[in-house]
């Protein structure tokens, strides 16, 4: 069979005229195995897989694996967002070498009939207009195909969710969390901002009592009390953090730590509701009780649901929307196996033994599929079964304390500082590389010793805010001179606030006044 890579071209729409390109490489004799996604699973596939048994072409919109149990820690500003990514060319070496190829590109579709799988790829935007960012389409043959794309949170579809809250998955999801913080303290701090607007802009509403839930909502707590008093002590009395959660929190947990985690909870601030959630707004979370809760951010975290890429694809899917495969982790269209076609990691449903979406799931299930591909592709038999057998669970709960779960004969649960030293250093040990393991351990460090990052780098420019101001379209210069007449008149803002060494502090303000 010919393989290789169908590349066409073609401009924006907007764009008067059209061009069309054809780009081949060849991929020589060896079989191509094609994998969709970096995540856990993807990412140890690829780490695993043998590259002088076959080409690998990996297609994902991002080129990097997140390192998801210390995705929390970013949004603090405990660590750094480089430090819980690793580029996939590191994880898997042979990628940086052709024929095997790293595409940052957009699945839509599958043909399973050609073994064609079609990809959109966007140019790289912010730079100049984005409307005429060139859309590259093409087609991507495979021999073998692992579809290791993730899931998409589960909003149940609660309205609002998707337009008002942020989810926590992604690094640019973790960045837009801490953005919106940093943007909200200093907001609150104006002395234009009334009492009322404060209290609403540092209330924080985590939904989802699970693992992430619980370790974001008990790491900002952390924060807002380690962190906040050397920054603005004014400002600590309206901060507040509400852990809304249907069922149980840490509902996975035998009893004894589930109730030992929302007392640390309990004492470290945080607020626990037992409620389900019925809408989101801009500026509030609506429960089913008629209880509104007014906040100025709203994570959720409640599980994982159908992916746009599972949705499109012709294939049997479980109540969750999850690509049903068999013990083999091969996918399942009308309950038999696609020919050369895999599922693994949060995308995928066992049909018979369901199992949690996990990372040590997803990284197991790459692993044990990459070896199972590396004997195919020597052209040895194998029919061994994935199984999974959970050795424990841990959640972290602020900076000195922690749970741990062990599921093993005669084994015990930790609690404490102890739990959280093992915590630290089992994800530690479980970091791709040294270079991770360097960026990890110095923020941990400095952001026990200096306290943790709270810098905001604005997304307007000088210029932009400028032109902001002026409400118009205009050069660098033009724009400035256009904002200064209209602030001097006095037509951009009403009235403004005059401050003085005599400014009465935001924790001596009346409720019902402006802070002046």
């Amino acid at each position: 069979m010919r393989r290789g890579f169908t590349v066409r071209f073609s401009a924006s729409p907007l764009s008067a005229h059209s061009v069309t390109m054809q780009r081949r490489w060849s991929t020589g004799s060896k079989p191509t195995v094609v994998v969709i996604g970096t995540g856990w699973s993807g990412a140890y596939f690829v780490r695993d897989l043998d590259p002088n048994q076959c080409n690998m072409t990996v297609l994902s919109q991002r080129n990097h694996m997140v390192f998801t149990p210390l995705l929390p820690q970013t949004c603090s500003g405990t660590l750094e967002f480089r430090s819980v990514c690793e580029p996939i060319q590191r994880v898997q070496p042979a990628l940086a070498k052709l024929p095997n190829r790293f595409f940052r590109t957009l699945v839509f579709g599958v043909d399973f009939q050609k073994q064609v799988v079609n990809c959109v790829g966007v140019g790289v935007l912010g730079a100049g207009n984005d409307e005429n960012v060139p859309v590259q389409s093409f087609d991507v043959h495979y021999d073998k195909l692992v579809f290791a794309h993730g899931a998409r949170p589960n909003t149940f579809n609660i309205p609002g969710v998707e337009d008002h809250a942020f989810f926590l998955r992604e690094i640019s999801e973790a960045r837009g969390i801490r953005r919106r913080i940093v943007q909200n303290l200093m907001t609150a701090d104006l002395p234009m901002t009334d009492i009322e607007e404060v209290k609403r802009l540092l209330h924080i509403v985590v939904v989802g009592g699970g693992p992430t839930g619980v370790e974001f909502a008990a790491d900002l707590a952390d924060f807002l009390h380690q962190d906040i008093p050397k920054i603005d002590p004014a400002l600590l009395k309206y901060c507040k953090v509400t852990l809304v959660e249907a069922g149980e929190i840490l509902g996975s947990f035998d009893l004894t730590l589930r109730n030992y985690g929302a007392k640390k909870l309990t004492k470290m601030g945080v607020h626990l509701r037992k409620a389900v959630v019925a809408g989101v707004t801009e500026k509030a979370v609506l429960l089913t009780d008629g209880e509104v809760l007014t906040c100025g951010l709203v994570v959720w975290s409640t599980g994982v649901g159908m992916s746009t890429l599972s949705k499109e694809l012709a294939v049997d899917r479980n109540k969750q929307g999850r690509i049903c495969v068999d013990d083999e982790l091969q996918v399942l269209h009308e309950g038999k196996p696609v020919p050369n076609v895999y599922a693994v990691g949060d995308c995928a449903a066992n049909v018979k033994a369901p199992l949690p979406t996990l990372a040590a799931v997803a990284s197991r299930q790459g692993t044990f599929l990459a070896k199972k591909m590396n004997r195919l592709l020597r052209g040895q038999r194998d029919t061994s079964l994935f199984k999974f057998k959970s050795l424990g669970s841990m959640v972290s709960l602020g900076g000195k304390d922690a749970l741990i779960e062990l599921k093993q004969p005669n084994s015990f649960d930790i609690t404490g500082l102890k739990a959280m030293y093992l915590w630290k250093s089992a994800y530690f040990s479980m970091l791709g590389s040294y270079r991770s393991k360097l960026y990890v351990l110095v923020n941990w460090c400095g952001s026990k010793i200096f306290g943790r990052d709270i810098t905001y780098i604005a997304e307007l420019s000088e210029t932009k805010t400028w032109r902001m101001l002026a409400r118009e379209e205009a050069s660098r210069s033009q724009a400035r001179l256009k904002a200064m007449k209209k602030l001097k008149a006095g037509e951009v803002a009403a009235a403004i606030p005059t401050v003085t060494s005599e400014t009465t502090p935001a924790s001596s303000a009346p409720e019902n006044e402006v802070k002046k």
